[in-house]
């Protein structure tokens, strides 16, 4: 049985054992809403993938932690996300019998900030779509889209942590009038001033703010980029760097939290705080004597990382839980 409290898509899993439903509450959807259904219910095991466990739940119950960015990056969030992200990281971290950590930077800042006894979390790295995201030509979709080659490209939500200041400053002490920066992704939190030092570059004749990015056009981008350039400030894990990998595109990105850990030997790595740092990353990512390399570095990483080997082992956990294991 799964729960939602949006909207049912047709592409969503369907099939003799699997039944869907909707609950219908705008809010306190989890805690009023879910609880009820867990009592009706009785499940045996509740999977909470990406939010918090309700007031009522059974002994079984799982939930996967995305990041705790907002600890690592606190202005980037108002003082009640701040208090809300808190308190539901808390209680999940006292409820629940396993917890699932997308990576270990988040595994080990769930340990650091909140006590959690380390063998209630186990690690299960997320998966991309490998139909979707592909080395292919993305030329005719690109010049659909009005997009100007060669580019570097920043895809992503525009806030504060993701660090697209620096991005920007870094591309402006690039000495190629020929290369543009695309930066795609809806605007986030407190991204104003982001988006007016966008507009206010020198080289903004040369940036192209996409804004949000529809579905069709995302592989397109990742394939036709010179580069992705992902400098944040934090991530706990950081889908973007394995898809660009599997598009074929090299990978510029920071050397601290999760980032690391997701890229492997397979990305360039540079200093988010300094933008020089970042400079020289973009550079040796567009150096013709690295680009073989490190594509197929890319090619090879993020083909260990599958939305099938994520079930499997989100399966595991569950029924571990289930067994009353840790």
């Amino acid at each position: 049985m799964t729960y939602y409290h949006r909207e049912f898509r047709p592409d969503w899993p369907s099939g003799s054992h699997v039944d869907h439903e909707l609950i219908r509450m705008p809010r306190l959807w989890t805690h009023a809403g879910l609880s009820l259904r867990m009592l009706r219910d009785r499940p045996a095991a509740l999977f909470v993938p990406s939010h918090v466990i309700p007031v009522i739940h059974p002994r079984a119950s799982i939930a996967t932690i995305h990041d705790l960015g907002y600890l690592h990056e606190p202005e980037a969030h108002d003082q009640a996300s701040r208090l809300m992200l808190d308190r539901t990281t808390r209680w999940n971290g006292r409820v629940a019998s396993r917890l699932i950590a997308v990576s270990a930077t988040t595994r080990d800042d769930l340990i650091r900030h909140y006590g959690v006894w380390p063998g209630k979390i186990a690690v299960v790295h997320s998966g991309i779509d490998h139909q979707r995201f592909r080395r292919h030509d993305p030329s005719a979709t690109l010049s659909h889209a009005g997009i100007t080659r060669p580019y570097l490209l920043f895809l992503s939500t525009v806030q504060p942590r993701k660090n697209v200041v620096r991005l920007v400053e870094a591309f402006e002490r690039l000495d190629n009038h020929d290369l543009h920066l695309v930066v795609g992704g809806r605007s986030g939190w407190m991204s104003d001033p982001i988006e007016r030092r966008l507009k206010q570059s020198p080289r903004s004749d040369r940036i192209i703010r996409l804004g949000y990015v529809p579905d069709e056009l995302v592989p397109a981008l990742y394939a036709g980029a010179a580069a992705f350039v992902h400098p944040a400030l934090y991530e706990g894990f950081g889908l973007g760097i394995l898809e660009a990998m599997a598009s074929g595109a090299p990978v510029v990105t920071s050397n601290i939290a999760s980032m690391p850990e997701v890229s492997g030997d397979a990305a360039i790595l540079v200093d988010p705080h300094d933008v020089r740092s970042i400079r020289d990353g973009i550079l040796a990512a567009l150096d013709p004597a690295n680009r073989v390399d490190l594509v197929e570095r890319g090619a090879r990483r993020a083909a260990g990382f599958t939305w099938e080997r994520t079930a499997r082992l989100t399966l595991d956990v569950i029924a571990e839980a289930r067994r009353g294991r840790n």
